[in-house]
């Protein structure tokens, strides 16, 4: 299963790989929002681990490409925004997790997501 995590913060998306390899998931990842397309655009992703305040493409603009190229990909977005439950309800994402979040809740959630 791949996954595709998209955080610009470069010690976040290390840590969320590491847990999601060490858990047999194969995980690619992106630092902004251009990345994150073109990643996509290179490899369907199983799951998308989302962050919303990206430079040069929001998470909005993320989740909208996301939707019109593999259009049922499952997004979790991951952030520190207080509006969370807002920001996932508004690009469709499955669940959500505030940061700073739990990596136990994370692998249970991608984990449960994936094999559903």
């Amino acid at each position: 299963m791949a996954i595709l995590v998209v955080d610009d913060e470069p010690g976040i998306v290390q840590f969320i790989r590491g847990v999601l390899e060490d858990e047999g998931f194969d995980v690619n990842t992106a630092a902004d929002g251009q990345e994150a397309i073109e990643a996509m655009h290179k490899e369907r992703p199983d799951l998308i681990v989302l962050d919303m305040g990206l430079p040069r493409l929001d998470g909005d603009g993320v989740a909208a490409e996301m939707r019109r190229v593999h259009g049922d990909v499952p997004i979790l977005l991951i952030t520190a925004d207080g509006r969370a439950h807002e920001k996932a309800a508004r690009v469709g994402a499955f669940d959500y997790l505030p940061k700073p979040f739990d990596l136990d809740e994370l692998v249970t959630i991608t984990r449960d997501k994936l094999q559903a």
